[in-house]
C-alpha cells in the first residue's frame, strides 16, 4: 500500500518532467504540480466534510478544482510557464470572488497561502515580487470591502468552524508545499553530493590513469627518439648513396638531393624547376616512357633502370623507383623517386656482351679459315703415310702443303689483327670510365 501511495505521488509531481530541464527548473515544476494537487485534495476532503455538516455553501470550494486540474494537465503538455501564472494569478481572483461571495468564511486567508506559493512556483525574483503582491492587493481588496459594506449572517454556516478550519487546511497546505520543496532540495543536495563523491573518485582514477599516461608519454619520447634516430641515420644514408627526387605530375623537378646532382653533372639548383625531359637520352622507345607514365598515373609503383644524358653529353643508368605520393583523399599529389646508379653495371654488362661476341667472331673465324688449311694438312698427310702416291705426285703434294700453310698463316694473321683491334677498343673504353670517374670525384 505504502509503495503504492508512493509510486502515484512520483508520478503525480513528476507531471510535464524533461530531462533538458536544468534542476532547478524541475524542482519548481515538482513543487507547483504538489501544490495544484494538495489543495485539491484539501478542497475535496473539506467540501465532503462540511457538505455532511449541512453546510451546503462549502460546495463553492468546488470551483478551485477545475483550475487546479488544468494546472496539473498544462505542466503534463510542458506548458509551465502558463500554469504557473494561472496557480498564482488566476487562482488568487477566484479566491476573491468566492471570500466576498461567502464572507468572513475564512477564504480569504487562501490569499496568504497563495502569496507564499508565488515563493516556491516562480524563478526569478520579479514574478515572485509580483506574484506575492497581487495576492496581498487582493487580500487588501476583500478587507476593504469587508469593512465598505454591511454583512448578513447566514445562521445554517458555522462561520467559526469554518474559518478555523480553512485556516489551519491553508496552513497545511503551505506547510506540506514546504516540505516538498525541502524533501526536493535534500534530494537534490544527496544527488550533488553523490556526483562530487563520484568526481573525487573519477579524480582519483584519473590521477591514476594520467600517471600511467605520464610513464607512456615517457616511453613512447624514448621510442620516438630513437626512431627518429634510425629514421635520420636512414635519411642520411639515403642521401649520401642513394639518388632522391621529387617531381610534381608533370615530371618538374620540386627537390633533388646531391647524389642524383652529381650523377647527372647538374647543380640543384639548375635542376629545380626543370623538367626530367633535360635527361632523356633518345635510348627507350616511346612505349616504355608512355607505360612507365600508366603505371605512375593510376596510383601505382613503378620500377626500372632508365638510361639518362648528363650535363657534358656522356650517359649514365640508374635503377630507379617512382612512387606516387598521395594526399588523403587518394589524390596524387607529387612522385618521390628513389634510384640507384648503375652505369658500371650497365658498363660491365655491355663489355661482356662485346667480349662474348668477340669470343663467337673468333670461333667462326677459326672454324672456317683455320680449319680448312688444317684439314688439307691432315689429309696430305695421310697420303704421304700411304703406299699409293707415285714418286712424280710429291712434288704436287709438296705445293698443296705449301698453299695450305699459307693459308693457315694468313688465317692466323687475320685472327691476331682481330683480337688485337678488339683489345684496342676495350682498353680505350676502359680508360674512358677511368677518366670519367676521376672528373666525377674531382
Amino acid at each position: 500500500m505504502k509503495f503504492t501511495i508512493k509510486k502515484y505521488w512520483n508520478l503525480i509531481i513528476r507531471l510535464g518532467s524533461d530531462e533538458l530541464r536544468d534542476y532547478k527548473q524541475q524542482i519548481r515544476l515538482y513543487t507547483l504540480n504538489a501544490f495544484a494537487f494538495i489543495w485539491t485534495v484539501i478542497i475535496l476532503f473539506f467540501v465532503a466534510i462540511f457538505t455532511l455538516l449541512g453546510s451546503t455553501s462549502a460546495i463553492e470550494g468546488l470551483f478551485f478544482v477545475p483550475i487546479l486540474l488544468m494546472v496539473l494537465w498544462l505542466n503534463s503538455q510542458k506548458k509551465s510557464r502558463t500554469a504557473k501564472g494561472i496557480s498564482v494569478f488566476l487562482l488568487a481572483i477566484v479566491v476573491l470572488v468566492l471570500a466576498i461571495w461567502d464572507r468572513r468564511t475564512g477564504t480569504e486567508y487562501i490569499l496568504v497561502a497563495v502569496a507564499c506559493s508565488s515563493i516556491l512556483i516562480f524563478e526569478d525574483f520579479t514574478s515572485i515580487l509580483f506574484g506575492f503582491i497581487w495576492a496581498l492587493i487582493c487580500f487588501g481588496f476583500y478587507s476593504w470591502y469587508d469593512r465598505s459594506y454591511p454583512f448578513v449572517a447566514d445562521p445554517n454556516v458555522p462561520y467559526t468552524l469554518v474559518k478555523n478550519v480553512i485556516s489551519i487546511c491553508s496552513a497545511v497546505a503551505v506547510l506540506i508545499q514546504l516540505l516538498v520543496f525541502r524533501a526536493l532540495i535534500n534530494s537534490y543536495a544527496l544527488e550533488l553530493e553523490r556526483a562530487h563523491q563520484l568526481v573525487i573518485s573519477t579524480n582519483e582514477e584519473l590521477k591514476s590513469s594520467n600517471q600511467e599516461l605520464h610513464s607512456l608519454s615517457k616511453q613512447l619520447d624514448w621510442i620516438v627518439k630513437q626512431k627518429s634516430s634510425e629514421l635520420q641515420s636512414y635519411l642520411d644514408a639515403i642521401n649520401v648513396h642513394v639518388c632522391s627526387i621529387v617531381t610534381d605530375l608533370d615530371g618538374t623537378f620540386l627537390k633533388v638531393n646531391d647524389p642524383f646532382a652529381t650523377a647527372t653533372g647538374y647543380t640543384k639548383e639548375e635542376l629545380v624547376g626543370k623538367n626530367f625531359n633535360i635527361l632523356n637520352s633518345g635510348y627507350h622507345s616511346t612505349h616504355f616512357l608512355k607505360r612507365m607514365l600508366y603505371t605512375l598515373k593510376i596510383g601505382k609503383t613503378w620500377r626500372g633502370e632508365v638510361k639518362n644524358k648528363r650535363k657534358d653529353g656522356l650517359f649514365f643508368w640508374i635503377d630507379m623507383v617512382v612512387i606516387p605520393l598521395k594526399s588523403e583523399r587518394g589524390v596524387i599529389n607529387y612522385f618521390l623517386t628513389l634510384a640507384l646508379p648503375i652505369t658500371e653495371r650497365k658498363e660491365a654488362e655491355e663489355q661482356k656482351e662485346k667480349t662474348s661476341k668477340m669470343l663467337e667472331d673468333i670461333a667462326f673465324k677459326a672454324s672456317h679459315t683455320v680449319r680448312g688449311p688444317i684439314a688439307r694438312i691432315q689429309g696430305l698427310m695421310n697420303l704421304m703415310d700411304s703406299s699409293y702416291i707415285a714418286k712424280d705426285e710429291m712434288a704436287s703434294i709438296t705445293r698443296f702443303l705449301k698453299e695450305s700453310v699459307a693459308e693457315m698463316d694468313e688465317a692466323t694473321r687475320e685472327l691476331t689483327s682481330f683480337v688485337n683491334t678488339h683489345y684496342e677498343e676495350d682498353s680505350s673504353i676502359r680508360n674512358q670510365n677511368v677518366f670519367k670517374n676521376l672528373d666525377k670525384t674531382a
